[in-house]
């Protein structure tokens, strides 16, 4: 049984190179039918909208060969082969300058009946330290459940316990890459002589379909690693749906806790997305309605006399997130409106569209930490794509039309209004450039 899986991944996993060699996350495909669009809502646009030659505002650096993707230290940036290969660059000034790493050696870490390997190469600075590493089934073709996992290595938040000293996470999914949005669904203490030991227990863990661990049992992202000075970590979790499957239903457990149910702590029920903000005492999430969605406000401590915190509605939301809206931080974007909503201010901008057609619709959206600054990326007139940066703080507005904006791998908007965009050579994907630019 176990040589017929092996035969039958190796296989799924072939086919899975062949096709990311030519598909890279968040190029989209202009010849798509557009989908109905919601109509706008009302309110005057403020601010000024400049729209002309993108190379008048972004420089160009050819230097960096793959997509640029962020860390968890601030200004540090790392790219990454499908061999495993990284390099770390600093941005400053608009450019990206290469880093010495710092150390790397091999981890390991224990899914389910495997054990997955990868060789970290990490840098430290200012006592801040991060690293990344690749596992495939390429790479390490003894492994049979399993045919991928990015490995990522962060310093040891609060509330994750004193048994380690760094934080080590995986997330098994390729077609997240190239993502600066990945989900971790393992997660380990590790010590200075870099073994791990799960954080979570893993004792009523189940499963899936393809014989390897449900990974959604529990899932992290980086915007929900620091939480604070908290006694205990909230996670992303659907372990309570359809047995063996994953499942679109999310909840936020409470680690910790004693018993049979241990780490299985139920702190809120029915998220509308894989998003979470804890401040204080009080966490910010979106619920599922049947009209729609709300964002929430739930105390981590219920008040003296009742048995539990009761959620407080902030704002109530039309139409379904994962389809109408993007989240990005603190930010929600209304993909066709240019509404920009932000959880932790309740402020509201609007980012004016009229230099782009009547149907415009954004199918990318990053913003930076503070909800300053926002770049979006979709479909301009002719299905020719566009891309609006926006500086929410004094409402001006700049738009450029190119298909090079077709084949954006990813971006990233700094606090101080620095964008990367990391853009695909063609649809072929086999080499990358970056355009840095400040707003």
């Amino acid at each position: 049984m176990a040589k017929r899986y092996k035969v039958i991944l190796a296989i799924l996993f072939v086919v899975l190179v062949a096709v990311a060699a030519v598909v890279v996350t968040g190029v989209m495909d202009i010849d798509k039918a557009k989908k109905d669009r919601l109509t706008p809502a009302p309110g005057d646009a403020s601010g000024e909208t400049e729209s002309g030659d993108y190379s008048d505002l972004f420089a160009t650096n050819t230097d960096v060969a793959l997509p640029v993707l962020k860390t968890t230290i601030p200004d540090l940036y790392y790219t990454m082969d499908r061999e495993g290969a990284v390099a770390f660059y600093e941005l400053k000034d608009n450019a990206l300058t290469e880093l010495d790493e710092t150390d790397s050696y091999e981890v390991t870490a224990e899914c389910g009946s495997e054990t997955l390997p990868a060789v970290i190469h990490l840098v430290e600075t200012d006592e801040q330290i991060y690293g990344c590493g690749l596992f495939t089934n390429e790479l390490y073709p003894d492994v049979n459940l399993y045919e991928y996992g990015f490995f990522e290595v962060t310093n040891m938040f609060p509330g994750f316990g004193k048994e380690g000293d760094l934080l080590l996470m995986i997330d098994v999914e390729s077609d997240r890459f190239y993502s600066n949005e990945k989900v971790f669904s393992e997660i380990y203490t590790m010590n200075k002589d870099h073994e791990t030991t799960h954080f979570l227990s893993e004792n009523q863990r189940q499963p899936d379909i393809d014989a390897r661990m449900r990974t959604d049992y529990k899932m992290f992202t980086n915007d929900i690693l620091d939480q604070g000075k908290a006694e205990h970590v909230l996670f992303l979790s659907s372990r309570y749906y359809v047995s063996y499957a994953e499942s679109g239903d999310v909840d936020i457990l409470t680690s910790g806790g004693s018993g049979e149910n241990v780490d299985n702590v139920k702190f809120a029920t029915g998220l509308a997305s894989l998003n979470f903000w804890r401040v204080g005492g009080d966490v910010f999430y979106f619920e599922k309605q049947n009209d729609g969605f709300r964002l929430v406000k739930l105390t981590t401590k219920a008040e003296e006399g009742e048995d539990e915190a009761k959620p407080e509605e902030i704002r109530s939301f039309e139409g379904t997130l994962s389809e109408d809206y993007l989240v990005s931080g603190s930010c929600l974007l209304r993909k066709n409106t240019g509404e920009v909503y932000n959880v932790l201010t309740d402020e509201t901008n609007q980012i004016d569209y009229s230099a782009l057609a009547a149907d415009f619709s954004a199918d990318l959206f990053v913003a930076s930490p503070s909800g300053d600054y926002c770049v979006l990326r979709g479909a301009n007139t002719d299905d020719v794509a566009a891309i609006v940066l926006a500086n929410l703080i004094t409402g001006k507005v700049r738009t450029y039309t190119d298909d090079m904006f077709g084949y954006i791998a990813c971006m990233d908007v700094k606090d101080d209004g620095t964008v990367i965009l990391s853009l695909a050579n063609g649809k072929s994907a086999t080499s990358f450039y970056q355009l840095i630019a400040s707003l």
